[in-house]
């Protein structure tokens, strides 16, 4: 252990002493020991960021070995801890080392490793489920479900000891097992799961598990029957369940969720089941059952939002001293029902009525607290009733827009800029809060934000100035009163930015092209995030950008760190000429999830979707990847339900546009 070179494959504050210490002091823990785990410390230094499972270094297949040893220490208290970090190990991708040197060879891949390591060892972690705590187990059967390629060692062990949960008690671990053999080879052991499903004798929870396991061994048929569907929405209801005491990694707050997001039909079907039920009693599951469904399938807003709009009914019929008996942090459902219809796009169009009805009282008083939600859902729809609550809360009454996703909201109201344009003067001005996210949210106003213009010059300090650029470019010759105040940073760091936005406003490109230029071969292929997409506005004005903009594209060894989409945009509208172009565009957009946002600007997949339209036809290559975004069932992104519906719409026209004639290399004209 003390041999391995710790210090150089992760980072911990302590050098190469900090690991063998921390596995030193976790080996020592004596049972029922209190005191923070040393886990959390060793987990600290081995991930990036602070999202699970997100990227792990180099350490991960070194540590694994000392892992193993540490669960197989009897009673030691913090040995589930130590199985859900090997799980998130198991879940994690490999952190990139932006200095790798291509002329080494393909940089390993440390998480792979690791799985490879755990794989090798399975023999080891599955003789844990036969352990006496139930978290150890359900740990376990998580852990080896992401363990496939041992499964045909792996699914024995499972399956036996998820068979010694059929008795009346419920046993969390078995119930884990089910699922764990599910994820692995559902299609496989559908005959067994159809036994479990009707063994009188196993709790509720397991047989439960089984239609799941039914579910996925056929995920594209529909329920069998109305009674499996109400067997696995009782156990996702009731908060005895033993669902609502396991630990997945999964994309669902209970297990279940996450192995429903891959049968469409079973899991609309379940909301359904649990939208109908009456009562107020577990309307907190029927509304994260729905918000699951809605999040991941494209069909499911109009089928369930109309069963959500009655419970919003009922919520507000209520008596609020009922909605008000909650457990500590938990929110109040009416606004949980309303946050999940302003979140679910389009469809949210038909419940406006609804969420206008809420707004009441005085918009320049304290809000309620469903106030907020229905405020922004009203505003994603363009919705001009929602406008006196907009201004109150841009005025800065009671510091209500700190609740409000300014970004999100501000692009669709661009029709009521009239009338929101003094508030926004307010707001713009005031120091309580950073306008970043408001100047960015503006740009989309385009001209219509115009008269804003000289109040953000005004309140904007001179070092900060270059924070407003993006907008005044966005108003172009609207923005000529402030063409003094921009003119004054070509003298300053921001000099390329500068060019261009004066270039917008005057409509002639002065040094723009020569600064932009300039600036992307100073600072590399990573400015292009920035400097590419100005460029590509230029259009063939920036013709002399062609070869430092090519060079990034092709650049092999740190290319793939760039922003690829911005440079091959800019290429396509400079020159015309596709060749090269479509395969960067097409390597954006095949990963899921897909990003929802991007930053000040749409996220480069979706601006990749955009550019395989542009370049019509000689874009054919891409047709199959676009099907699969404009027509497939499932959502391309994650949670973001309106996101998702910009991808959609813009694959549609790309296709509209791509499928009309014959590929050629160059745009017509070329």
């Amino acid at each position: 252990m003390d041999e391995v070179p710790w210090g150089r494959l992760g980072y911990w504050s302590g050098g190469s002493a900090a690991v063998p210490g921390l596995l030193r002091e976790l080996a020592a823990v004596p049972p029922g020991s209190s005191e923070e785990s040393p886990v959390w410390r060793l987990r600290d230094g081995l991930f990036q960021g602070m999202s699970t499972p997100g990227e792990v270094y180099d350490a991960a297949p070194y540590l694994v070995p000392y892992l193993l040893e540490v669960v197989k220490i009897a009673r030691q208290p913090h040995r589930g801890l130590v199985v859900d970090l090997m799980t998130d190990i198991a879940l994690a991708q490999p952190h990139r080392d932006v200095s790798w040197d291509p002329a080494a060879g393909p940089e390993p891949d440390h998480a792979a490793l690791a799985r490879a390591a755990m794989t090798a060892d399975v023999d080891t972690i599955a003789r844990w489920l036969n352990d006496a705590s139930p978290k150890i187990v359900a740990g376990t059967a998580r852990l080896l479900a992401l363990l496939p390629e041992a499964a045909t060692r792996s699914l024995p062990a499972l399956r036996a000891r998820a068979e010694k949960g059929v008795r009346p008690a419920g046993d969390a671990g078995a119930v884990t097992c089910v699922l764990a053999v599910a994820w692995l080879a559902a299609a496989d052991h559908a005959e067994w799961f159809a036994r479990l499903r009707h063994a009188t004798t196993a709790h509720r929870d397991l047989r439960a598990m089984a239609v799941v396991g039914l579910a996925l061994a056929s995920p594209a048929a529909e329920p069998d029957s109305d009674a499996a569907v109400a067997l696995l929405a009782d156990a996702q209801a009731d908060p005895a369940s033993t669902f609502g005491h396991l630990r997945w990694h999964g994309d669902g707050v209970m297990p279940a969720g996450s192995a429903l997001r891959r049968v469409e039909h079973w899991q609309r079907a379940v909301a359904r089941d649990l939208l109908a039920r009456p009562g107020l009693q577990r309307i907190d599951q029927a509304l994260h059952g729905a918000r699951e469904a809605i999040e991941h399938w494209r069909a499911a807003p109009t089928e369930l939002l109309p069963m959500v709009a009655d419970r919003v009914r009922d919520l507000v019929s209520a008596p609020s001293s009922v909605r008000r008996r909650r457990k500590l942090g938990q929110q109040d459902p009416l606004v949980s029902a309303v946050e999940l219809i302003a979140h679910s796009g389009r469809a949210a169009a038909g419940h406006a009525d609804l969420l206008a009805e809420l707004l009441t009282g005085d918009p320049a008083e304290p809000w309620p607290d469903v106030a907020g939600p229905a405020v922004e859902g009203l505003a994603r729809l363009g919705d001009g009733r929602c406008v006196p609550w907009l201004v109150a809360a841009f005025l800065d009454e009671y510091g209500h827009v700190k609740h409000l996703d300014v970004r999100d909201i501000l692009p669709a109201m661009a029709a009521h800029s009239d009338a929101l344009i003094p508030a926004l003067r307010t707001y713009l001005g005031s120091p309580r809060y950073d306008s970043r996210d408001c100047l960015n949210a503006l740009v989309s106003w385009g001209p219509a934000a115009a008269p804003l213009a000289p109040a953000v010059a005004a309140h904007v300090s001179p070092a900060y100035l270059s924070v407003a650029l993006p907008l005044f470019g966005a108003i172009g010759p609207g923005a000529i009163d402030v063409e003094p105040q921009v003119r004054a940073l070509l003298d300053e760091g921001d000099r390329a930015e500068a060019a261009w936005a004066l270039w917008r406003i005057t409509g002639e490109p002065g040094q723009a092209p020569a600064l932009l230029t300039e600036h992307l071969a100073r600072y590399g292929g990573h400015a292009a995030h920035d400097t590419a997409p100005m460029l590509e506005q230029l259009g063939p004005a920036a013709a002399a950008a062609v070869p430092v903009l090519r060079e990034h594209l092709h650049d092999p060894e740190h290319g793939h760190l760039y922003d690829r989409v911005a440079i091959a945009r800019a290429l396509w509208a400079i020159t015309g000429d596709g060749e090269g172009l479509v395969t960067p565009l097409l390597d954006a957009i095949t990963a899921r999830p897909l990003p929802g946002w991007g930053w000040r600007r749409p996220a480069p997949e979706l601006l990749a979707v955009q550019a395989l339209g542009m370049m019509g036809p000689v874009a054919s290559a891409a047709v199959p990847a676009l099907e699969a975004i404009a027509h497939g069932r499932a959502r391309v992104t994650e949670r973001a339900v309106r996101a998702d519906e910009r991808y959609q719409r813009a694959a549609q026209r790309a296709l509209s546009i791509v499928d009309k004639q014959p590929p050629s290399s160059t745009r017509p004209g070329k």
